[in-house]
């Protein structure tokens, strides 16, 4: 069905917050989603909203009675949170959110998903975790998520790098505190000894050509992977494949949240 004939008085919106708004590609993968599992009257649109509006927004997304949900994106993920009626056990814990839905009484839920996404991206790809070394850059929402879910899936040894340590030890210390068996501790840009190494920062998004770390101390059979969706080829991706890294793209991690997000909105 042509995109223009769902759009009537039945139509049912998810949206995705974001700032910038322009380079996201949740909204062609979740219709094409959407279209695939013959779900009808339901359609995602971007919603291009700053830090200043995002609080009008949320109020605004409360009395809108056809809204059903939506991804939260760069750089509300951790400011949407005192905007919500209800948090999952998920977003306490991380301190941030990438998905809401409206729930049956107009309320507002949110959880996060990035990291079970990229975990269960790795893996469907042959990428396993469990009992493996894995270092991390970042230390904001994306990077807590993932961080909590590659503790909760077994790996051994997790190295975090942030640019602010404080961030970096105060996530440590978290997951320190929350999961036996694992050791955490922080490194630099220069990361050596890991099977797998995983960009959970902004940076190389859009045109910032700059990287997150250095590959060149890796060993060449360590897994190197980015988050960033656009461009989906960054320059951390493009110096591991020159040196020879196998590597996983953000576009697979957001591909295995998009079916975790469609179940969430839709409370399916």
């Amino acid at each position: 069905m042509d995109i223009l004939e769902q759009v009537d008085g039945k139509l049912a919106i998810l949206g995705i917050l974001g700032d910038p708004i322009s380079q996201v590609k949740a909204p062609l993968m979740m219709n094409a989603e959407l279209k695939r599992l013959q779900i009808a009257d339901t359609l995602m649109v971007p919603f291009h909203v700053n830090s200043e509006g995002l609080k009008q927004l949320v109020i605004g997304l409360k009395s809108l009675q056809n809204f059903r949900g939506a991804i939260v994106t760069m750089p509300h993920k951790k400011a949407i949170l005192p905007l919500l009626d209800q948090l999952s056990v998920q977003a306490k814990a991380i301190g941030a959110c990438n998905v809401i839905r409206k729930e049956a009484d107009g309320s507002l839920s949110g959880t996060m998903l990035d990291g079970e996404g990229l975990v269960s991206s790795l893996i469907s790809n042959g990428h396993p975790v469990l009992n493996k070394s894995v270092y991390l850059a970042g230390a904001g929402g994306a990077a807590c998520a993932i961080a909590h879910a590659l503790a909760a899936h077994g790996v051994s040894k997790l190295t975090i790098y942030n640019r602010s340590r404080n961030k970096a030890e105060a996530l440590r210390q978290t997951l320190q505190n929350q999961y036996a068996g694992i050791t955490v501790g922080i490194g630099s840009n220069e990361p050596v000894h890991h099977d797998i190494a995983i960009n959970a920062t902004s940076v190389g998004m859009g045109s910032d050509e700059s990287v997150p770390f250095s590959v060149e101390k890796l060993q060449n059979s360590a897994l190197v992977c980015d988050i960033i969706i656009f461009p989906e080829r960054t320059k951390l991706l493009q110096d591991a494949e020159r040196k020879g890294h196998p590597t996983h793209y953000g576009r697979a991690m957001l591909q295995h949240q998009i079916s975790l997000m469609r179940e969430y909105m839709l409370n399916q």
